[in-house]
C-alpha cells in the first residue's frame, strides 16, 4: 500500500469517525452548575434539520464531495465506510447546534431561527469554499461566547447583586419566558473542544480544492466513450468556413469583376 492511499484509508476510516463521533458526544454533554453531575442530551428533530442544512451547505460550497465516499467506483467496504462518514457528520453537525443552543424557553426558540434563517441565506448565496468555512468559525464561536460566557455568567447562581437584578428585570420583561437554565465550568470548555473538533473535521472531509467550484462527479465508461468517438466524428465531417470567412468573401469584390465593369465611354 503506498503512502498517500494509507493516509487517505486512516482519514477516511480512522480519524473522521472519530473526531465526528467524538463531537457528536460532546454536543449534547451537560454538567449541572451545583451538584457538577453530567447528562447527555440526544439531538432534538430540529437540531436535526439544522444538521441536514448544514451538511447541503458543505456540498453546495465544496467543503464535501459526496461522490468521494460513495460511488460506483469504491469498493463495497469503502462505500460503508463513506456512509458511516456522512451519518457521523450529519449528527455531529446536529449536536453542534445542539451545544450551543439553550435548552428551552423563548431563548431557545431565538437560537434556532437565527441558525435557520442564517443556515438558508447561506445556502441560497452559495459562497466559496473559503467564506463559508470562515463564515461557520465566526457564527459558531460568537454563539459560544454568547451562550457559554454571557448568558451562563449573568444566570450564575453565585452572581452578584447586579447580575441577578438584570436577569429579574430580563425575566419580568419577558413574563418569565426566558427560561434559561445555566450550566456548569466544564460545559463550556467541552463546547469549545467540540467547536474546534467540528472545524478541523471539515477541513479534512473530502472536498473541492478549487475555489468552492462543486467538484465533477467520477467519469463513467459512457462518458469516456462519447469522448474517443468525438474525434472521429469530427474527422469525417467536412470542413465548413466560418462565417466570417463568408461575410468577408461576399463583401471584398474579386478583380474579375472590377475587369468585366462596363465603360461609360463605350456608349
Amino acid at each position: 500500500m503506498t503512502t498517500p492511499v494509507a493516509r487517505l484509508v486512516t482519514r477516511e476510516a480512522l480519524l473522521l469517525p472519530l473526531l465526528l463521533t467524538a463531537v457528536a458526544a460532546g454536543g449534547g454533554f451537560r454538567s449541572d452548575v451545583l451538584t457538577g453531575a453530567w447528562r447527555f442530551l440526544p439531538p432534538s428533530p430540529m437540531a436535526l434539520v439544522l444538521g441536514v442544512l448544514q451538511v447541503g451547505i458543505l456540498i453546495r460550497t465544496g467543503v464535501l464531495a459526496p461522490w468521494a465516499l460513495i460511488g460506483p467506483h469504491r469498493s463495497g467496504l469503502a462505500n460503508a465506510n463513506g456512509a458511516m462518514v456522512l451519518l457521523t457528520l450529519l449528527i455531529a453537525s446536529a449536536q453542534v447546534f445542539t451545544a450551543l443552543s439553550p435548552e428551552r424557553g423563548l431563548l431557545h426558540v431565538l437560537a434556532t431561527v437565527f441558525f435557520l434563517l442564517m443556515l438558508v441565506n447561506t445556502l441560497a448565496a452559495v459562497p466559496t469554499r473559503a467564506r463559508a468555512m470562515q463564515s461557520l468559525g465566526v457564527v459558531l464561536l460568537s454563539a459560544f461566547v454568547l451562550k457559554h460566557v454571557v448568558l451562563d455568567a449573568l444566570y450564575a447562581p453565585e452572581g452578584s447583586l447586579a447580575r441577578k437584578v438584570v436577569t429579574t428585570l430580563l425575566e419580568g420583561v419577558s413574563l418569565g419566558a426566558l427560561g434559561y437554565t445555566a450550566h456548569g465550568p466544564a460545559t463550556a470548555y467541552v463546547a469549545f473542544v467540540v467547536i474546534a473538533a467540528y472545524l478541523f473535521a471539515l477541513v479534512l472531509l473530502p472536498g473541492d480544492i478549487d475555489a468552492g467550484l462543486a467538484v465533477a462527479p467520477p467519469r463513467t465508461s459512457r462518458d469516456r466513450r462519447i469522448e474517443d468517438e468525438t474525434p472521429a466524428v469530427a474527422a469525417v465531417l467536412p470542413a465548413t468556413p466560418s462565417k466570417r470567412s463568408l461575410t468577408t468573401t461576399s463583401l471584398t469584390p474579386s478583380s474579375d469583376a472590377r475587369a468585366g465593369r462596363p465603360d461609360p465611354d463605350d456608349r
